[in-house]
């Protein structure tokens, strides 16, 4: 049996907060790994493993611009 997608690949990451960002850059991180030493039989579509990979893409992006709002601590 195929191994399932997690739905937040396909979620809007514009519209998350930076918890929410985490969760779902965890989420689609255990499910790529686990898809990528699934059996023959249970590896998904390389398609869907290209979609994970972006939508990794994307929540790193947000990520970097919610912390690029942030001032950056000073000292030395």
């Amino acid at each position: 049996m195929p191994l399932p997608p997690p739905a937040s690949i396909y979620a809007d990451f514009s519209s998350m907060n930076a918890k929410e960002l985490r969760m779902a850059q965890e989420e689609i991180w255990v499910w790529i790994s686990a898809a990528e030493s699934a059996s023959y039989d249970d590896a998904p579509d390389d398609d869907l493993l290209d979609s994970a990979r972006d939508a990794l893409n994307d929540i790193i992006a947000e990520r970097r611009a919610l912390h690029s709002d942030e001032s950056a601590p000073r000292g030395g």
